[in-house]
């Protein structure tokens, strides 16, 4: 028979053993990967699916595309998705973002994937190269954020 004086001993030994585990970010984040490729669409791209703006793995549920604003102050409008704006592939701004459609520079915004009309704008201040991401830690809300390259 198993004396209580045991019985601690067994749990403070399962106790130092779980703290001294490593804990990686992967444990952590979701490993979403996605089942098809996405693109950057937009009207500088006529709204088709050009390889160049081909979204690409970065991390863990992090995808990334560059694109070129070459007209400061113009408005240009985009939004993520494959090659058939499938449901759940067709990302826009969600109706429950209080900025709307609009992006700010390195600001996160919720995106809504199964939204037909809903496309994002960004009217960037300088030319140059800039890099669309999408989030998708929290896969029934993925995160849009543009950053200057």
């Amino acid at each position: 028979m198993i004396s209580m004086k045991q019985i601690l001993t067994l749990a403070i030994a399962g106790l130092l053993t779980a703290c001294t585990s490593q804990i990686s970010i992967n444990d952590v984040l979701p490993q979403q990967e996605l089942d098809r490729t996405i693109y950057l669409r937009g009207d500088f791209t006529l709204w088709d699916a050009e390889p160049q703006y081909q979204f690409a793995p970065v991390g863990p549920a992090l995808y990334q595309a560059e694109v070129k604003f070459s007209t400061p102050g113009k408005v240009y409008e985009f939004k993520i998705a494959d090659v058939d704006f499938s449901e759940g592939y067709n990302c826009g701004y969600s109706d429950a973002q209080p900025a709307g459609q609009s992006l700010t520079l390195g600001q996160p915004a919720v995106a809504d994937c199964n939204t037909i009309y809903n496309y994002f704008s960004f009217t960037p201040a300088i030319k140059g190269t800039y890099i669309v991401s999408i989030d998708y830690s929290d896969y029934d809300k993925p995160q849009v954020t543009i950053t200057k390259k």
